[in-house]
């Protein structure tokens, strides 16, 4: 399977943020559909529609890019990976069980983590420190771009 971009990543690609054009580079270069599942495409969404909430963006910047990401999809640009989310959770929790304690994390960085290792992706991009702590101990290659 291919990278596993976190949605601190996928959001670059249709809002301007820090790291947005490194982010667009590294997705051309990539020869796969990356793995977007409906966690992802939901939290891009809401995450979207957020920014119109805390004024970053206004909702017709907002609805063009919810329609450049519903495009790419279409376009295939991703694939939905095959996961079982009961076994998701079940990973996702093992990973809260041996690392919360000492380096915290957000439930949804859990789930990002355990779905990669899940589908054995060859690296995971996020722009979230705690979260990239958590990918090296849970032996993931991280990426940086």
């Amino acid at each position: 399977m291919s990278v596993y971009l976190d949605s601190s990543a996928v959001i670059k690609l249709y809002v301007p943020e820090d790291g947005s054009a490194e982010v667009a580079r590294y997705v051309q270069k990539r020869r796969q559909p990356l793995p977007l599942s409906p966690l992802h495409e939901f939290e891009l969404k809401n995450a979207l529609r957020a920014k119109v909430f805390r004024k970053q963006a206004s909702r017709r910047s907002v609805r063009a890019a919810l329609q450049h990401l519903c495009a790419d999809i279409a376009a295939q640009i991703y694939v939905s990976p095959p996961l079982d989310w009961l076994e998701v959770f079940e990973a996702a929790e093992a990973l809260s069980q041996r690392f919360t304690a000492t380096i915290g994390g957000r439930f949804l960085d859990f789930l990002h983590v355990a779905s990669a290792k899940i589908l054995k992706v060859r690296g995971f991009l996020t722009f979230d420190e705690r979260q990239a702590t958590q990918v090296r101990k849970a032996g993931i290659k991280l990426v940086r771009v």
